[in-house]
């Protein structure tokens, strides 16, 4: 498209000479000889270029000039100028005109100022592109940015995992939306006074081991829901660093681990079910022989009352047996100690009983003393068995390995309303970051030959029955285990 120039010229002459080179040369020109008139016709059209005489009647070029920019800015002025007229030309260059020729008009110079104006047009409308391309693309990295905000948004408020951002105090300044909805959340709070009601950090905090070594820590605990239940949670946490990677708030990553332990826990409780029916198992094999026994010899005998006893032992054995299968097919089910009164004095005997042939054939010697009572203890003697079996099948391993003069004492004392048991050795003894983990599920010592079962299912049975467990160890030096038990 041409560009359009308004010529203003109070001089017919120098209008149509001018008009008819200008539309040669390529432009599309319109008139004006006036400065009123060519106002007016900026009030309908726009156009490029305004090629204006400075001197006329009425409104002069100056004010024109002052006329048309206020309205239309990108409008390229240039000045027609007399003799004399030099103040005036350099007034209009402060008014933004782009130049001035002198009148008698040289074609050349006329052109030259009309291609600076091009310039000045050309200049502008590229500014004009680029600006509203950049805007297009300042639009379009805002709106990316936002949706890549919202989606990040989402997924922390959708995360089936409790997500939290902590300060250095631990206060929680942002939380996800699960979190809100099963704890009680108030603005504010520590995460300390969300999971506990507690007053100060839990021992082992993993978001202050975090933001002491600017690396993530995991950690295992349980907490109270807003309804009062109370929840095992494995936490994770990652650092949020500032622009100058300086630790400024963490991240703690919290999932609901309860199910996986309820699994385990009954994965413990087939492990027991196992133990104890083999140990039921052959107790009832070493019955049903001394009851067939009896049997035979009564019969060679012609002695009813000893084919009776034997069978009586058959008998008793075969419902054992019965019962015990029961126990396999319902072990699904929580169980619960199956409780019934037993003699401390019998209970050790056969504990010791299932230990001593291997301690024996080991040439380690088994120390043995238990108050000299009649003390009854109202236990499930099965499971107990089991576990103190496991403890002292380590006691014995733990020797071994050690290969020196194996140790091991068992020893029991009456402590006010409890029974203590210690179970000590002088074996290869255990690091002293490995005692926390020696009682959880499949966690074994003993490479391929263990199966991380015994001391576990030993310590879940211990507290079925109100008990407790610890242990204490140096390496290479000893091992020490202390079972407490309720009297009652």
């Amino acid at each position: 498209m041409a560009v359009k120039v308004l010529l203003v010229d109070d001089e017919e002459g120098i209008r149509k000479v001018l008009k008819i080179y200008l539309q040669d040369i390529g432009y599309d020109v319109v008139t004006a000889d006036n400065g009123k008139k060519a106002a007016q016709k900026t009030d309908d059209d726009f156009f490029d270029i305004v090629l204006t005489d400075i001197r006329m009647p009425g409104m002069d070029g100056i004010s024109l000039l002052k006329y048309v920019k206020k309205k239309t800015p990108d409008t390229e002025f240039i000045m027609i100028t007399g003799h004399g007229d030099f103040k005036l030309a350099i007034e209009s260059l402060k008014l933004d005109a782009v130049d001035f020729i002198s009148k008698p008009i040289d074609n050349d110079i006329l052109e030259i100022a009309l291609k600076r104006a091009i310039d000045r047009i050309d200049t502008r409308k590229k500014i004009l592109t680029y600006t509203k391309n950049l805007e297009v693309l300042v639009k379009e990295k805002t709106r990316k940015l936002a949706e890549s905000q919202k989606r990040y948004i989402q997924l922390f408020n959708e995360s089936p995992s409790y997500l939290t951002i902590q300060d250095k105090n631990l206060n929680i300044v942002e939380t996800n939306k699960i979190f809100k909805e099963h704890f009680n959340y108030k603005k504010g709070m520590t995460c300390y006074e969300v999971y506990k009601g507690g007053k100060s950090p839990c021992p082992g905090c993993p978001v202050i081991k975090t933001f002491d070594d600017n690396t993530s820590h995991t950690a295992e605990m349980d907490v109270v829901l807003k309804d009062s239940s109370v929840r095992n949670i494995f936490i994770q946490t990652s650092v949020i660093n500032d622009s100058k990677g300086k630790i400024t708030h963490v991240m703690e990553m919290s999932t609901d681990v309860t199910m996986i332990r309820e699994l385990q826990d009954h994965l413990a409780s087939l492990g027991l079910h196992i133990g104890s029916v083999s140990h039921g198992l052959k107790q009832v094999l070493t019955g049903l022989d001394g009851g067939s026994y009896l049997i035979e010899s009564g019969l060679d005998k012609k002695d009813t009352q000893q084919i009776f006893e034997g069978w009586k032992i058959v008998k008793e054995k075969i419902s054992k047996t019965r019962q015990m299968v029961l126990d396999i097919l319902f072990h699904t089910k929580k169980r619960e100690p199956d409780r019934s009164s037993v003699r401390l004095p019998d209970l050790i005997k056969e504990i010791v009983s299932s230990i001593k042939p291997r301690a024996d054939q080991q040439n380690i010697d088994l120390q043995v003393d238990f108050p000299n009572n009649n003390i009854i203890l109202y236990i499930d003697k099965m499971a107990l068995l089991a576990a103190f079996a496991s403890i002292l099948e380590n006691a014995v391993d733990a020797c071994i390995s050690k290969k020196n003069k194996g140790e091991i004492s068992f020893l029991s004392k009456i402590n006010g309303p409890n029974i203590i048991f210690s179970i000590r050795d002088n074996g290869i003894g255990l690091d002293e970051n490995k005692k926390d983990k020696i009682f959880n599920l499949f966690y074994s010592e003993k490479g391929n030959k263990g199966t991380g079962l015994g001391l576990f299912i030993a310590s879940r049975s211990i507290k079925q029955h109100g008990g407790t467990i610890t242990v204490d160890s140096q390496l290479n030096k000893f091992t020490e285990f202390i079972v407490t038990l309720p009297l009652k």
